[in-house]
C-alpha cells in the first residue's frame, strides 16, 4: 500500500474507533494506578514506613483469627510497598469476599475494605467492560490490534519518523502545532503502544484457544485433609513457611493461599530467579493436616508457551520495575489518550476547513470530526456510558 493508503487506514481507525479506544486507553491508565488510590480511599492500607521490618506471617495469621473464624480465611497478601499493609482476604457467610487490613511486623489491625474497591473498578471496566468476562475480553483485546495497526501505519505514514525525537514543535499555526505534537508524543510512545497492542493481542489469542497449559497441581496427601478442608494453626503456619525457605531459598514470598475444600493445600507463592512471571509461577504447596511438602514450581523451569503466558500481565500492566515502571506507564497511557484525542481534532480540523476569520472554530472542528464517527460512534458512546453506569451500581450495592 502507498502513503495515501496508510494514511486512509489510520484515520479511519483513529476517528471512527475513537470513543471507546480512548475509554480502553483511559481506563487501563488509571488501572496502573489503581492500587494506589485505594491506599489514598481507605486509610487502613497505609502504615508508616519506617514502623515495618519485614512481613511477620505468623503475626499477620494469628490476629486475623481474632477478627474472623479461621476457615473463612482465604490468603494474605505481603504489601506492594513499604508503606503498604498487609491484607487478608476472607468470606463472610453469604459467601462473599471482604479484605481485612494488618501491620506487616506487628500483625496489629488495622481496619477492613469492600472486595469491590477501586482497583477492581477500573480492572473491570477495562478488562471485559463489565461485559460477560469472554465477550469483553474479546471486545477489548480486539482494540489491540487496531492499536497494532495504527502503530504499523504511522511507521508507514511517518517516514524518517526516528528523526522526530527532538523536533521542536512549530507553535505559529494551529494545525502544524497539533500536528507536531501528535508526531513528538507517538514516536516517544512506540515502544508503550509496541508492548501494549502485542500483549494485548495476546490475551485475544489465549481467550481462543493459546492458553498455556500448566503442569498439574498436586493435592494433599494425609487422609484427614483429603476427607475435609484443614486450616494450619500458627505453630504449623511457622513450619511450612520455614520449609518454603528451605526447599526453595530464592523465593521471596508474596501470598500464602489457604485450602478452600477437601483436598487443598497450603500455596505459598512469590517472586524467585524467574523475570518477567506472575507470583502464581514460583510455588511450594504442603499438606494442612501436616505440613509435609507437596509439590514446588520455579518459573524458570516453565516451557517456552508458559513463560510467554506468565510475561504477558507483567508488561501490559507495568509491574515489572516496581513503583518506577507504573509511573512510567502512567505517564506513557496517559500520552496514548492523548494521541487519541489529538489524532481526532486534526481529523475534525482537515475535514472542518476553518478560516482564520473563525469566531468558534474548536466547536465546529469537534463536531464535524464526531458527525465523521457516525454508527460506529453512537455504538462506542452508548457502550462507554453503559459500561460506566453498570459498573458504578454494581459497586455501589
Amino acid at each position: 500500500m502507498n502513503r495515501a493508503t496508510w494514511f486512509s487506514v489510520h484515520s479511519w481507525l483513529g476517528v471512527k474507533l475513537a470513543i471507546m479506544l480512548c475509554f480502553i486507553v483511559l481506563t487501563g491508565t488509571l488501572a496502573v494506578i489503581s492500587n494506589e488510590l485505594d491506599w489514598l480511599a481507605n486509610p487502613a492500607k497505609r502504615v508508616t514506613p519506617s514502623s515495618v521490618e519485614g512481613m511477620n506471617w505468623q503475626a499477620v495469621y494469628a490476629t486475623a483469627q481474632q477478627e474472623v473464624p479461621i476457615n473463612t480465611l482465604r490468603s494474605i497478601q505481603a504489601p506492594l510497598h513499604p508503606w503498604y499493609s498487609a491484607e487478608v482476604i476472607y468470606l463472610d457467610g453469604d459467601e462473599q469476599r471482604h479484605r481485612l487490613f494488618f501491620h506487616p511486623t506487628t500483625g496489629g489491625y488495622l481496619g477492613d475494605g469492600r472486595w469491590q474497591n477501586w482497583q477492581r473498578f477500573f480492572r473491570m471496566l477495562h478488562r471485559h467492560l463489565m461485559l460477560p468476562l469472554t465477550l469483553g475480553i474479546t471486545v477489548v483485546s480486539l482494540f489491540a490490534v487496531v492499536m497494532l495497526a495504527m502503530l504499523v501505519s504511522s511507521l508507514c505514514i511517518y517516514k524518517s519518523w526516528w528523526s522526530h525525537f527532538f523536533r521542536k514543535p512549530r507553535w505559529q499555526h494551529r494545525k502544524t502545532r497539533w500536528v507536531d505534537l501528535h508526531r513528538l508524543v507517538g514516536v516517544w510512545s512506540l515502544w508503550f503502544l509496541l508492548i501494549i497492542s502485542v500483549t494485548g493481542c495476546w490475551y485475544l489469542a489465549e481467550r481462543w484457544g493459546a492458553t498455556a497449559t500448566s503442569p498439574e497441581r498436586l493435592t494433599a496427601n494425609s487422609e484427614k485433609a483429603l476427607t475435609q478442608s484443614i486450616m494450619p494453626d500458627s505453630e504449623l503456619l511457622a513450619l511450612i513457611l520455614a520449609q518454603a525457605h528451605e526447599k526453595f531459598p530464592a523465593l521471596s514470598i508474596t501470598r500464602v493461599n489457604f485450602p478452600q475444600k477437601s483436598g487443598d493445600v497450603v500455596e505459598i507463592q512469590g517472586q524467585a530467579d524467574a523475570i518477567l512471571v506472575r507470583q502464581r509461577a514460583n510455588f511450594a504447596t504442603f499438606d494442612p493436616a501436616t505440613g509435609q511438602p507437596i509439590q514446588h514450581q520455579d518459573g524458570r523451569d516453565l516451557s517456552v508457551h508458559n513463560r510467554i503466558s506468565e510475561a504477558a500481565d507483567p508488561l501490559h500492566f507495568g509491574q515489572w520495575g516496581g513503583m518506577l515502571s507504573k509511573v512510567l506507564y502512567f505517564v506513557f497511557g496517559l500520552f496514548l489518550t492523548g494521541l487519541t484525542v489529538t489524532g481526532t481534532y486534526m481529523y475534525g480540523m482537515r475535514v472542518a476547513r476553518i478560516s482564520r476569520h473563525e469566531t468558534k472554530p474548536r466547536r465546529r472542528i469537534w463536531r464535524r470530526a464526531l458527525a465523521h464517527m457516525k454508527a460506529l460512534g453512537w455504538v462506542s458512546a452508548i457502550g462507554v456510558c453503559a459500561s460506566i453506569f453498570y459498573g458504578v451500581f454494581i459497586f455501589s450495592v
